[in-house]
């Protein structure tokens, strides 16, 4: 073996060029078919559960022999300068015959990724397609196949801390295409063709093997960085739900304190109609809790949860508040925000209202916008300037004088979290003419 010589070192360059160019379509399909979930999931779970191992192994096992058969068909035994690199594999390859392929790259990073199983069983895989297409390092290859598979995986597993770095990977992937050549010197005979052998791909396949296993490295150091993202991203979604959920279960103690006092009130004069109001309270409670732990409700559901609103504040107020509702009724299971409609309502009651002379008018109404719900509530009301009206609901604005702010950011919060952006909270306004309220969001049924 002489020290390489510039034809040597030409034909290593052409042979690792080619390789290069065909393993990068690997490569890219590799990454396409990463961003499927199923297969993120696999990989993620691939050193914990054979559920996520078995079609880890079918997927790199398949890659790891693309790999082969995407490879470079050579003849120890022909020109070694003239070989043509675009030809295509034989079914069966002839005693002088190898191939030149990234088999042992894919290998390698089923291993590094997947852990000994995963590495094991896409080697095993690999090996034994490899060995049945015969040829000069046939059995040494194959077996070469599946100890690095298991090499790699076992570096995961009891070195973790080498495949956190680029460094790390690096010399895994040399130290295995140098076990794979020491492998093809040991077994193969005569011992001059094996020499050869090795000698003539070990820099194709060593540049191949390393870049490999690099990419594949920052592919999953990506996808990881994308799974913390994502996981931190729906631990605050959780904990923006929790706390919504908790304000949604809340009554205004006002609201509360008022019935109370016009109970105690109507107990006196009409007990039996005082005990009808009971009922109604303890079921407006009973439906605010059980809503509170749901995402969404039905339309209906919303609509009735709102008639005993209305119907406990009556006890204070009697006919000076006058509500009515145009709803069509193919519109009664499209889903909801719990107490959307409840906090429009109360909005205008506590807010709209405050101040004005009787009657207070409330229209709740629904209808179809294509594809979208909209939902409006109008009240004739003090009403509110134009500044107010591009606040409400952007943030948890609170004003001693007008307030409605907090109550109509969380209603807000609440959509965005079910329906994403597709939500929209307007208001159209005039000072001493009223207010209107309308909630457009996806119908979901």
């Amino acid at each position: 073996m002489d020290f390489p010589d510039l034809p040597m070192l030409l034909h290593w360059l052409d042979e690792t060029l080619q390789l290069l160019q065909r393993f990068f379509v690997v490569v890219v399909a590799a990454f396409i078919s990463i961003r499927f979930e199923w297969l993120r999931q696999a990989l993620r779970g691939a050193e914990l559960k054979w559920r996520y191992r078995v079609p880890a192994i079918f997927v790199f096992g398949l890659l790891a022999i693309i790999g082969t058969h995407s490879g470079i068909p050579i003849d120890v035994h022909e020109d070694w300068w003239v070989i043509d690199l675009s030809a295509e594999m034989p079914a069966k390859l002839g005693e002088t015959q190898a191939i030149v392929g990234f088999r042992d790259t894919m290998t390698l990073v089923a291993g590094l990724i997947g852990g000994p199983w995963v590495g094991f069983g896409t080697g095993l895989l690999a090996g034994t397609e490899r060995y049945q297409l015969g040829g000069l390092a046939a059995s040494a290859s194959g077996l070469a196949t599946l100890l690095l598979g298991l090499f790699a995986g076992g570096i995961r597993s009891f070195q973790p801390h080498w495949v956190a770095t680029v460094k790390g990977v690096f010399w895994v992937a040399v130290t295995g295409t140098l076990l794979h050549r020491l492998m093809i010197l040991i077994l193969v005979q005569p011992y001059s063709d094996a020499l050869a052998l090795s000698w003539q791909v070990v820099v194709p396949v060593g540049i191949v093997n390393t870049l490999g296993c690099v990419l594949f490295f920052w592919i999953m150091r990506d996808l990881d960085r994308d799974r913390l993202e994502t996981e931190a991203h729906e631990a605050r979604l959780l904990a923006v739900q929790a706390e919504l959920r908790a304000l949604r279960a809340q009554v205004d103690p006002h609201f509360l304190n008022n019935v109370l006092n016009d109970l105690k009130s109507l107990i006196r004069r009409d007990p039996g109609k005082a005990r009808d109001y009971v009922v109604q309270l303890a079921d407006f409670f009973k439906y605010t809790r059980l809503f509170a732990g749901l995402n969404t409700i039905s339309l209906a559901q919303e609509l009735a949860q709102l008639q005993r609103y209305l119907a406990l504040q009556r006890l204070g107020l009697e006919d000076k508040l006058q509500d009515s509702f145009a709803i069509a009724e193919e519109l009664l299971a499209c889903q909801v925000i719990p107490g959307c409609l409840l906090t429009l309502v109360e909005n205008a009651l506590k807010h709209g209202f405050k101040g004005r002379p009787a009657p207070y008018q409330l229209a709740v109404s629904a209808r179809s916008e294509g594809a979208n719900l909209l939902l409006q509530v109008t009240d004739n009301g003090r009403g509110m300037v134009s500044e107010r009206m591009t606040e409400l609901g952007k943030s948890p604005v609170q004003s001693e004088n007008e307030g409605g702010g907090v109550a109509l950011h969380q209603l807000l919060q609440s959509l965005q979290l079910v329906f994403v952006d597709s939500v929209e909270l307007s208001f159209d306004s005039v000072v001493d003419q009223g207010t209107v309220a309308l909630l457009k969001h996806p119908k979901k049924e």
